[in-house]
């Protein structure tokens, strides 16, 4: 099998963290082109969806299930995302950020499979207010950062394999909210949200991120990628045009500024990225993040999350 080769309508799909955010993005708009299973510990059911309730610090039933399945494609989305919650428990981000990765990324390697790994725009000491590229130097503030750094390292040690720096947010099936999705409902709950204008950013809704991972797939790049919006955006600006894209009338959004928060892990002010490399590569426009928040808009309606 030639990891490299345009995909099939039989090609194989294997996510971890399958009904995650980004996961279940990748299920819902790719199913039709891809068969697609994979791995989760919660139990959600989902027509149409099979997938496994295993560990993935259960190395053996993990390379079992993968075995068996015999993917073309394993996409890693699962990991400890939670910048606070990282900082405060190193050695639980250590070990699925970056050890779980490699694992993931050997058993991958012995089976002539792709991986493909969601990293982040945190590799960044964002100090330089710039669209950050894939040759620029990394130097991650925090444990998030740095542990997601070593899993691209890890997963980068076999060539055929796929890294892409993002930055996400969508719709959630689980009870967990996407950084839209709390400005949504905070706003429509009338509450005053204080937003940051020193810190930008390059989001990107998921399934127009799965669509990009299935495209660079068919394409057999390799490497490193930054896959994010075009341009950025600050958190301030975001919040504003998400509530002026969704017409609404309730809530109140307040200029701010990180230093005054009381945040546990230290946060880069400039996370934007460019993403010229993959657009160059795959003959595609990617979304800003104005168009994005619209494409936001259309899925939510799209799935009744609300007016």
């Amino acid at each position: 099998m030639d990891n490299n080769s345009v995909v099939r309508s039989d090609y194989k799909i294997y996510v971890t963290g399958i009904v995650g955010m980004l996961g279940y993005g990748i299920y819902n708009r790719l199913k039709e082109k891809a068969e697609i299973t994979g791995v989760d510990l919660w139990d959600i059911e989902i027509p149409g969806l099979s997938y496994e309730k295993i560990s993935l610090f259960d190395t053996e039933e993990i390379e079992h299930d993968i075995a068996e399945k015999k993917p073309d494609i394993l996409i890693h989305t699962a990991a400890l995302v939670n910048v606070d919650e990282c900082e405060e428990n190193p050695e639980d981000a250590r070990k699925l950020n970056t050890e779980v990765s490699g694992k993931l990324a050997d058993i991958c390697n012995r089976y002539g499979i792709k991986m493909v790994y969601i990293s982040t725009d945190a590799v960044f000491n964002g100090e330089d207010p710039k669209l950050y590229t894939e040759e620029d130097r990394v130097n991650p503030i925090n444990v998030y950062g740095k542990t997601k750094l070593d899993g691209e390292a890890a997963v980068l040690k076999y060539p055929q394999n796929l890294v892409f720096r993002t930055n996400i947010y969508g719709i959630n099936i689980q009870k967990k909210q996407s950084f839209g999705e709390w400005i949504y409902t905070s706003l429509r709950d009338n509450k005053t949200l204080n937003m940051f204008t020193d810190i930008d950013f390059s989001p990107i809704e998921v399934e127009e991120l799965a669509e990009l991972i299935y495209k660079a797939c068919q394409k057999g790049l390799r490497g490193l990628y930054h896959a994010c919006g075009t341009g950025s955006i600050t958190k301030y600006e975001f919040a504003v045009t998400l509530k002026k894209f969704f017409q609404i009338e309730t809530g109140t959004i307040r200029e701010a500024t990180s230093d005054t928060a009381r945040l546990k892990a230290k946060r880069s002010k400039h996370m934007g990225m460019s993403n010229r490399k993959l657009r160059d590569e795959l003959q595609v426009k990617i979304s800003t993040p104005e168009e994005s928040i619209l494409r936001f808009r259309q899925l939510w309606r799209e799935r009744g999350c609300g007016d």
